[in-house]
């Protein structure tokens, strides 16, 4: 049994808890002889929760009232039958293997952390790269729209020659989050899940204030928590020196405080007990300290080529990244995970592989090369149990 019951589950787009025995259905427009045919229009329910104003074909109603069901239902303006599902709040299609073991997953951090580029890298690794080493099926169900074809763009913009890094997220925009589909054989058997990511503005993890209205973090099965090196206390002045610009709100203790007391709330951790959502934290940047570790260093090697997830190298790169924020002054970080959360994994990785230009926004002449981006997501799963591990 899931989080939410037997049969409930949160939406993957608008993070609200649906009961998979009473969604809405979308008009298929295949009309029965001599009714009207149902034309697409912009859904009123979209444009709430998502900013979506595109027009698509309208959710089964009957009186002005949406019909609920599980399996299938009539329209009762054209006569179309459909068994094409919806989310009753936000009118988003659910994903075939939709259930109530389906994780959702939130990317957080303050801003010029990273989160968008990291995110964009993320997409590119996951349909491509760790499709193939695990022999895996991982897409988008209903195509690139909203948040997903975002990520693509972007990551066809870094990729160029001369690319830019995209535009900061804005307080208060809305985007449909990307939702993916990974379904791989185990034994015979195939196994599926639907996952999906979110993208805040910075800002929204500022100040504990800001970060109690993000209502997703009451539903996700485990967080990434995106930390920029440059905001450690013995790393500000390189970080002044390359032309980046810091407050003291991007504080890596304030922002992981920030998440604490929200993961508390929405989550409903009794006093005393630590939090059991399993949070990666991930220090972005990492190849800007590159030239500070030897060749040979673990942070510095490639990902493991295996097609299960590597426990034993995930826990040896964990203890080498605790001890370098230990030396960056963000020991007080590294109690603060111990004493709040039954489970987390630090981890180094960057998006881009090379420093960019950080006063231009251009990426480095060398290319994007994304270094261990992917790991902190698969160490999620492993946890969960959708992957195997190793060692």
């Amino acid at each position: 049994m899931g989080l939410f019951g037997s049969a409930s589950v949160p939406c993957p787009y608008c993070y609200s808890v649906i009961d998979l025995g009473k969604v809405a259905f979308r008009c298929t427009g295949q009309t029965k002889a001599g009714r009207t045919a149902c034309a697409p229009r912009p859904d009123a329910q979209r444009q709430q929760f998502l900013s979506d104003g595109s027009p698509v074909m309208p959710v089964i109603s009957a009186n002005g009232v949406q019909v609920l069901g599980k399996g299938s239902a009539d329209c009762p303006d054209c006569g179309a039958h459909s068994a094409v599902r919806c989310c009753p709040h936000c009118h988003s299609l659910l994903p075939h293997s939709l259930d109530n073991d389906s994780p959702l997953y939130g990317l957080v951090g303050v801003r010029a952390s990273g989160k968008t580029v990291m995110l964009s890298a993320l997409h590119s690794e996951l349909t491509k790269t760790i499709a193939r080493q695990f022999s895996a099926a991982i897409d988008n169900p209903g195509g690139g729209t909203g948040l997903a074809k975002q990520l693509q763009d972007h990551d066809a913009e870094m990729s160029k020659q001369g690319g830019h890094l995209p535009q900061q997220t804005q307080v208060g925009q809305k985007s449909s989050p990307a939702v993916y589909e990974w379904r791989y054989d185990v034994k015979g058997r195939v196994r599926s899940t639907i996952f999906s990511f979110y993208d805040n503005a910075g800002e929204d993890f500022a100040s504990e204030d800001r970060a109690l209205s993000i209502h997703y973090l009451g539903q996700v099965s485990g967080v990434i928590l995106l930390l920029d090196p440059f905001s450690f206390p013995e790393n500000v002045q390189q970080a002044k020196d390359k032309g980046i610009t810091l407050s003291q709100t991007d504080a890596p203790e304030r922002v992981l405080g920030s998440l604490t007391s929200v993961l508390q709330m929405s989550h409903a951790v009794k006093r005393n007990k630590k939090i059991k959502i399993p949070v990666a934290v991930v220090v972005s940047k990492i190849d800007a300290f590159f030239g500070e570790l030897p060749e040979n260093h673990p942070l510095r090697q490639p990902s493991s080529k295996l097609g299960v997830f590597d426990e034993a190298q995930s826990r040896s790169l964990h203890d080498h990244m605790t001890a370098l924020i230990a030396g960056w002054g963000g020991d007080g970080l590294l109690r603060s995970l111990e004493q709040n959360y039954e489970t987390y994994r630090v981890f180094g990785a960057s998006a881009l592989g090379a420093e960019p230009d950080y006063r231009t926004g251009v990426v480095n002449a060398r290319g994007r090369l994304p270094h261990r981006v992917a790991e902190p997501f698969l160490w999620l799963l492993a946890e969960r149990g959708f992957l195997p591990k190793a060692g």
